[in-house]
């Protein structure tokens, strides 16, 4: 029983998507989809390339920080096709074979996935920041409000906790050294090896500037790309910071284990956030299935891209 468990968990998601469907009104969302314009549509998704290029710079530059070279070109495609593997796997988990993949470039593998690590902890800890909005909107419908908010900022201390422990030479190095071989002395030796191998990695205020910079432009382009969404659809009486705060808590929210791609999350915050302004479910349903739109989007450029870096072929060249 235990092994199916975090399928049956994964199902909740699913699961409220389909009571939203059987109390929807079909006609209501024809129309609503009917109605849509098509400009704010098409430029959400013509927005996927600078999006990917500012990731994959800040990913550049977190590789550069640990003596690991990749050309932005490349970096490009690999992010590209990371996000498709990211995309269709539990917990967005696939996108750690981007490390794979500078593996076969002859990049050790401890540097190559703490850069990946770190490269989805950037994104979460602006997306955490960002999701109080969230909760902050949400307030009148969530039991006990001020938990709620004090939940966000714990995880988002969390985050930046454990980012300084990776990032900062000190901290890490006494976790990997001190700690873990207490807790795991079978794997000391393996520990050592990877001590060694991040020892370039410092917390530095140039590497955090630029990191941290190059995160919240691409966040901006996140929430530029929904709120375009949120125009397509008519729903301009939605305040910005609501837009950006929902965006951010499905962001947050589609990591937990609780749903296959967001569905049914995505959709009861959607429905949370617009009813108080007036519009409807089918609305908000619409405007779910144009945020997996996006998502789709992903998956189909990546998974193009992917013919062009098949998984293997580098070592099978070889």
């Amino acid at each position: 029983m235990k092994k199916y468990l975090p399928w049956v968990v994964r199902l909740l998601g699913p699961l409220l998507l389909i009571v939203f469907l059987a109390k929807a009104n079909l006609a209501g969302m024809i129309d609503t989809l009917r109605g849509a314009e098509v400009w704010p549509i098409a430029l959400s998704l013509l927005l996927l390339p600078p999006f990917v290029i500012i990731k994959s710079w800040r990913w550049v530059r977190l590789l550069r920080e640990m003596g690991l070279k990749l050309d932005l070109p490349t970096a490009i495609a690999l992010y590209t096709v990371g996000i498709f593997y990211g995309a269709t796997t539990p917990g967005q988990a696939g996108d750690l074979l981007k490390a794979v993949y500078l593996r076969e470039r002859g990049h050790p593998m401890a540097p190559a996935m703490l850069s990946v690590v770190l490269d989805r902890l950037f994104d979460l800890l602006v997306m955490a920041a960002a999701a109080t909005l969230g909760i902050f909107a949400l307030g009148q419908l969530l039991p006990s409000r001020g938990l709620q908010t004090a939940l966000v900022v714990a995880m988002g201390l969390g985050m930046v906790a454990l980012t300084t422990v990776l990032v900062a030479h000190g901290p890490r190095e006494w976790m990997l050294t001190a700690v873990l071989p207490r807790l795991a002395p079978r794997l000391k030796l393996h520990l050592d090896r990877w001590n060694s191998q991040l020892s370039s990695l410092a917390l530095r205020p140039q590497l955090l500037g630029a990191v941290g910079l190059a995160s919240l432009i691409s966040a901006g382009f996140t929430f530029w790309r929904l709120w375009l969404l949120f125009l397509a659809l008519g729903l301009d009486q939605v305040p910005l910071y609501v837009v950006v705060g929902a965006s951010a808590l499905i962001a947050v929210l589609q990591v937990l284990p609780i749903s296959v791609a967001g569905v049914g999350v995505r959709d009861a915050v959607l429905i949370a956030i617009l009813m108080p302004y007036g519009y409807t479910s089918d609305q908000a349903i619409i405007l779910s299935a144009l945020f997996l739109l996006v998502n789709i989007e992903h998956i189909l450029v990546g998974f193009v891209v992917s013919f062009w870096y098949p998984l293997g072929a580098r070592r099978a060249a070889e």
